[in-house]
């Protein structure tokens, strides 16, 4: 049985509401919260729903771990790194903050600070630590400023400087979230000495190991919307916050799906703060859990049937270029590489490249590119990808009456 919210309770049964929730809260296996939402006690029941979610994103997430394991390199780094830019991207896009595939993925590709894409410059560096697993410390307030500082003040100072924190770790003044109709459905906690209190409880819940970190990180991304601590911002430092623990916590591919499903799932996500913030919902947590498990197992399942597809696709054009190709190990490394691109990358890959990957010489490369042009996609400064559309044709050539039913 689906775990029914107090919130919809008292609509369809408000005689039996008080009992009901008195039932909750009291029960010997609820979970309570030195936290107040809205003058309600936070607590959250442990239910059925609950653990089967849990059970689901762990069985999911082993069974994309052996996936990848399945994979060729090449096409794992591209995956990933497309993953990453698709992250950043729609993070931004979350708030309303314009971004391209390409301007993160000359950040990602640079030695150095760009000028043109400053603003992008620290969240592009920051999401990038989830793969190399640098250790971050989410301990107390100033951690959590650390993290803004690094992430969104730059593009802050550059379009909205009057919207940077004015206070000792966080804002001074209120802030409200207004719906799509410009109707304020949420204000943020005042003043900051209320913010750093209520953030230290939230963070307290956060480290609190008794508990399943995967409830922790749900816990706590409601509780820093809740408190919106900052002026602008918010949503990307609590999403990079709740990628950065999934990515410690399960596989780092993981953490870089959790904005797309997000942005996928955006009314059932914003559903779930309207309803845990409500009075009648009094201060019952999980409703939010519930819904943020269910996000992460989506974006398990998603990463998972995505990545299934295009092995299997990886798989038919192997076999084609292993029967077509087999006769020049040169070209046939060269054109596996550019096909592994074209399902799994993002961008062309040039010459000097392919010379690096097959640890062939630049003028054997472009010798053999020449060779094998009828197969490929040349695009600017000579970069390339596999044209799966020739590829494919090679296949029906050699079964032209199934090709053409």
């Amino acid at each position: 049985m689906d775990y029914i919210a107090l919130y919809k309770y008292y609509y369809n049964n408000r005689k039996k509401y008080e009992t009901f929730y008195l039932s909750r809260f009291q029960n010997e296996l609820t979970v309570h919260f030195d936290f107040k939402v809205n003058g309600s006690s936070c607590f959250f029941l442990p239910h059925m729903q609950m653990i089967h979610l849990l059970t689901e994103i762990y069985s999911k997430a082993k069974e994309l771990e052996k996936l990848k394991q399945t994979l060729p390199e090449i096409a794992l780094h591209q995956f990933t790194l497309s993953c990453l830019i698709d992250e950043i991207k729609l993070t931004n896009e979350i708030e309303g903050v314009h971004s391209t595939r390409k301007e993160i993925n000359d950040i990602i590709n640079s030695n150095h600070t760009p000028q043109k894409n400053k603003r992008l410059y620290g969240l592009v560096q920051k999401y990038c630590v989830l793969s190399d697993r640098t250790e971050l410390t989410i301990k107390n307030c100033s951690d959590i400023r650390n993290i803004f500082d690094d992430l969104v003040s730059e593009e802050i100072d550059i379009e909205n400087p009057e919207e940077l924190p004015d206070g000792l770790f966080f804002r001074k003044d209120s802030v409200s979230v207004q719906n799509e109709h410009m109707k304020v459905i949420h204000k943020g906690l005042i003043p900051e000495e209320t913010i750093i209190t209520t953030m230290d409880q939230a963070l307290e819940i956060l480290n609190d190991t008794s508990l399943n970190l995967l409830i922790r990180i749900s816990i706590f991304h409601y509780l820093f919307g809740y408190i919106h601590p900052f002026y602008n911002g918010n949503g990307r430092v609590s999403r990079f916050i709740s990628s950065y623990l999934l990515s410690k916590h399960l596989d780092p591919l993981i953490s870089y799906n959790l904005s797309y499903t997000i942005k996928k799932e955006i009314t059932k996500y914003y559903k779930a703060f309207e309803i845990t913030n409500n009075k009648i919902n009094r201060g019952d947590l999980t409703p939010f859990i519930l819904i943020f498990l269910e996000i992460i197992y989506d974006s398990i399942k998603g990463l998972y049937e995505n990545l299934e597809e295009r092995a299997e696709q990886l798989s038919y054009y192997q076999t084609i270029i292993k029967k077509h190709f087999h006769d020049d190990e040169t070209s046939e490394m060269l054109i596996y590489v550019l096909t592994q691109n074209a399902l799994f990358g993002t961008e062309p890959v040039s010459a000097k490249d392919l010379s690096s990957i097959v640890h062939k010489s630049y003028a054997t490369v472009n010798n053999r590119l020449k060779k094998l042009r009828p197969f490929l996609r040349q695009e600017f400064s000579h970069r390339y990808d596999a044209d799966l559309d020739a590829l494919s044709a090679l296949d029906c050539e050699k079964s032209y009456t199934k090709c053409n039913k």
